[in-house]
């Protein structure tokens, strides 16, 4: 039986026998002996494979390439290790610092330290409390991985496992002699056991995931968890049933997949009322396959009612950006950008915005992208504000964090407290949990001269962000170490102000603009975009 391709994802370090934060003794080395020795051992495998691999020469044929990529799987499990047990050992050892860190900041006033305690009381956090304290951290890790904080979050609680439950499991990680799929297995079936029965399980598993696929181990180790969990099969559907959601991932080509996870009866009779609707078409010309007919349905029923009913009232909206002068210029090259999805064909676009009840220009920056203005002729000056946030930043402006223009809120970068201003400079997009970072877990921002915003951990690392519609980034400071400079040769497409291109570019009839041929200086107009709002 082969891994399936989706399996609920309930893993959970409270199902794990973890001492309490502060008493795991594995992350508070007593001598410095000790501290040598793991030393040792989690960084000596990695510097001996790295130096065989360097030392190796040049290849010498199909042999030695797959001697090499077995060296390499095992480099890739001892630095897993590793990983891990960096990861373990700050989460445990930043309980103890980071109140102090917080407080003790080069930049914060005592002032500016009350406005912090006064902005947790707000958000209603403890700053010292284990779930903040982690999630913290999860945040200032992922700019150092450079991983979306999901992601680092699942490494976390693979790390907790390794190092303060799986012990030899991660031992035999370090020394290369597992994979790091068969490591994450065994942890994540030591959930709801107890100390006596995970070690068992190693002892049974280990010895063979030193040979035998990463399949024949999730299969074993799942074996031994079902008989060992003292929950009937009723307790385990119960609690199950607890972590039923609705969960959205993204795939290429303008496409997206919707997963859907709750009780077998509900899902299937689900999936039974989608086909007997499916059934109900009896159409020999549609060209549609089954599975085709049923994903249409679904989607019919979903945003339209059940046939014979009246549809549902809600108002679904999505919002599409369409490049206006390269759509005239070379439609063969142009694609669109769906707001908190990214781009898609020109047709897809066009499609659904031949529906959409009103557009606004949007004035851009031709040499980057980046939204710089926003038409305001049917809008106060906060609304038009709030445009140009959401077509300029279109998600939260936080590190890795992609949360859509709706799910965030206008953040002043310089508080207003303190005298910063409500301008397009001064501003930002950011979700409600990223906002509690910044106001009372001790992250800072700072806006650069050339539009990106450059944030600081509470430990100091620094994480670069640039807006959300810029599409080039070599004219900006950290990239090219110096001031920005504007290129002499715009690149952009020559199009001629035929009476299409001024309607789209609102311009009226009488306005006479000289046409600028490639290669002359550069006009004060950014090029435009519309932004359409589709129900």
């Amino acid at each position: 039986m082969a891994i399936p391709d989706f399996i609920q994802d309930d893993d959970d370090e409270h199902r794990l026998p973890l001492l309490p934060a502060g008493t795991r003794t594995e992350s508070h080395k007593d001598s410095f002996f000790s501290d040598r020795i793991e030393h040792q051992l989690f960084y000596g495998p990695v510097k001996r494979m790295a130096d065989e691999l360097y030392d190796a020469g040049p290849l010498n044929g199909p042999r030695d390439a797959l001697e090499r990529l077995t060296m390499i799987q095992r480099l890739q499990s001892s630095l897993d290790a590793l990983t891990s047990v960096l990861l373990a050992d700050s989460a445990e050892q930043v309980s103890e610092s980071l109140a102090d860190t917080i407080a003790t900041q080069d930049s914060n006033t005592e002032e500016e330290e009350r406005e912090a305690r006064r902005s947790a009381e707000y958000y209603g956090i403890d700053r010292g409390s284990d779930q903040v304290i982690n999630s913290n951290l999860i945040a200032e890790a992922s700019v150092a991985l450079r991983e979306s904080p999901r992601k680092v979050a699942k490494r976390m609680f693979h790390a907790k496992g390794l190092r303060y439950v799986c012990k030899d499991t991660l031992m035999a990680l370090a020394a290369g002699e597992i994979t790091v799929k068969a490591a994450h297995d065994i942890v994540k079936y030591a959930q709801d056991l107890l100390p006596e029965q995970i070690s068992q399980m190693q002892h049974l598993l280990l010895p063979m995931a030193k040979t035998a696929s990463d399949d024949a181990i999730y299969q074993r180790a799942r074996r031994f968890h079902d008989r060992m969990r003292p929950e009937s099969a009723e307790q385990r559907r119960k609690k199950s049933e607890e972590h039923r959601r609705l969960t959205l991932q993204d795939d290429e080509n303008g496409m997206s997949t919707l997963k859907y996870c709750n009780s077998a009866a509900v899902v299937h009779s689900i999936k039974n009322s989608v086909k007997w609707v499916a059934d109900q078409h009896n159409d020999p010309e549609d060209p549609r396959t089954r599975e085709q007919i049923e994903a249409d349905a679904f989607a019919d029923i979903i945003l339209n009612g059940w046939p014979g009913h009246e549809g549902t009232p809600l108002k679904p909206r999505v919002s599409i950006t369409i490049p206006a002068v390269e759509m005239l210029a070379d439609p063969s090259r142009t694609v669109a950008d769906l707001e908190g999805y990214g781009p898609i064909p020109l047709g897809a676009a066009l499609q659904l915005a031949k529906d959409a009840p009103s557009f606004q220009r949007v004035l851009t920056d031709p040499w980057t992208g980046a939204a710089i203005d926003v038409e305001r002729r049917s809008y106060r000056p906060s609304q038009g504000l709030k445009d140009l946030l959401r077509n300029r930043d279109e998600h939260c402006c936080f590190p890795a964090c992609r949360r859509p223009a709706d799910r965030s809120e206008i953040d002043h970068i310089d508080d207003w407290a303190h005298g910063g201003h409500t301008t397009r400079e001064n501003t930002q997009l950011l979700c409600k949990q990223h906002q509690m970072f910044k106001h009372a877990l001790g992250w800072k921002v700072v806006a650069r001269p050339d539009g990106s915003k450059m944030w600081v951990t509470p430990h100091g690392l620094n994480s670069i962000v640039v807006p959300g519609s810029v599409k080039r980034v070599d004219q900006f400071d950290h990239v090219s170490d110096h001031c920005p400079e504007r290129p002499r040769v715009i690149p952009l497409p020559h199009v001629r102000l035929t009476p299409e291109v001024r309607r789209v570019l609102g311009l009226k009839p009488h306005i006479d603009i000289p046409e600028k041929s490639p290669g002359t200086e550069p006009p004060h107009m950014g090029g435009q975009r519309e932004t359409g709002q589709v129900p």
